[in-house]
């Protein structure tokens, strides 16, 4: 047997098939090659949060013909970086040795994998998702694993592509709107529904489109209904409707009359751009524009810009943001504040 020194390690010599998401800013899937390069300090995690890889790993048996409802073994953990976004390797490696010394190799063994999803709950690499991206979780490793969608689907697709708005919505489940969102080639068109959507079924559908990539009329539905309204929720809830859509172009031009430096931006939408919309502000334009909004107020200037800093590919974008030519004194005193905070 090949020596074990990280988790990809241990998940290749499994007998069985695994996927790792990630979990951070929103569910997306990360390839074998990327997650065992980043164990090994060869690359960056690609989509840090709060200063960690927040990872979720799904493992199963093969199915058989005599096994068609195996069932997987689900971690969830948050691996902390170090300033560049490298993996912290001590705490992957103290938690590596726990798993071989508690379980082996034997974690698709269902005894097994009950005994150390139990010392877990322990474990200080280990986190729960909040319900919405959990039950995102659940939506995607259903389609991998080939089986049925909640009894919570069809109530929710049958709302959504229904044309009466008179439907009661209070008693549709969240998972549905889960693998509602993960099934979109699977739905009718719904694009006038967006527009009649209330608040509350806005805001938990968006939350779940956000791990998907909307075709351009989803996403310019979605845009419209954000421009019209006057409420800062709504706005966020478009936002992160369409932050995975293709159509960067129409994106980014709502995101420049969002930011324009006449408006006042909260902190709601500021802390969603950070999150959801961080690879337009790759757009030199953009960032002047969101560092600009973000200095009205020296706190959220700090949490959000540095959270920036700590991804590598925008960490170069910021600071050409905070030697641009033209910046407010209210700018010049949010940069000087916050290095001398990162210096002392």
């Amino acid at each position: 047997m090949q020596p074990m020194e990280t988790l990809s390690d241990l998940l290749q010599q499994l007998q069985g098939q695994y996927r790792v998401y990630d979990m951070g800013c929103r569910l997306s899937k990360l390839s074998a090659a990327d997650f065992k390069a980043f164990e090994e300090g060869r690359k960056a995690y690609p989509l840090p949060w709060l200063r960690h890889a927040w990872v979720g790993i799904l493992s199963w048996s093969p199915t058989t013909s005599s096994n068609k409802a195996s069932t997987p073994t689900i971690w969830f953990l948050k691996l902390p970086l170090d300033e560049r976004g490298q993996l912290v390797q001590a705490a992957r490696d103290e938690f590596l040795n726990q798993l071989l010394e508690t379980i082996g190799t034997n974690m698709l063994d269902q005894q097994a994998s009950t005994e150390w999803a139990e010392q877990l709950k322990h474990s200080n690499l280990a986190f729960t998702p909040d319900e919405a991206r959990m039950a995102a979780f659940h939506a995607q490793a259903s389609l991998t694993l080939e089986q049925a969608a909640s009894s919570f689907y069809p109530a929710v697709r049958h709302y959504m592509s229904s044309e009466k708005t008179q439907l009661s919505w209070q008693e549709l489940g969240l998972q549905g709107f889960a693998d509602f969102a993960m099934r979109l080639d699977q739905q009718q068109q719904w694009r006038q529904k967006i527009s009649q959507l209330p608040a509350p079924v806005l805001d938990t559908i968006a939350t779940q489109l956000e791990n998907q990539k909307l075709d351009h009329s989803l996403a310019k539905a979605f845009i419209l209904r954000g421009r019209a309204s006057a409420e800062d929720g709504e706005k966020v809830a478009c936002l992160r409707a369409i932050s995975q859509s293709p159509d960067s172009e129409s994106r980014q031009q709502w995101l420049k009359q969002i930011m324009g430096k006449d408006n006042t931006v909260g902190v709601e939408l500021l802390a969603t751009i950070t999150s959801k919309c961080s690879e337009d502000l790759l757009t030199a334009e953009l960032m002047e524009l969101f560092v600009h909004q973000c200095a009205a107020d020296q706190g959220v200037f700090n949490g959000l810009v540095q959270e920036l800093m700590y991804q590598p590919k925008l960490r170069m974008q910021v600071l050409e943001a905070f030697r641009a030519n033209e910046r407010s004194p209210a700018l010049i005193l949010a940069i000087g504040s916050l290095m001398g905070q990162t210096q002392s």
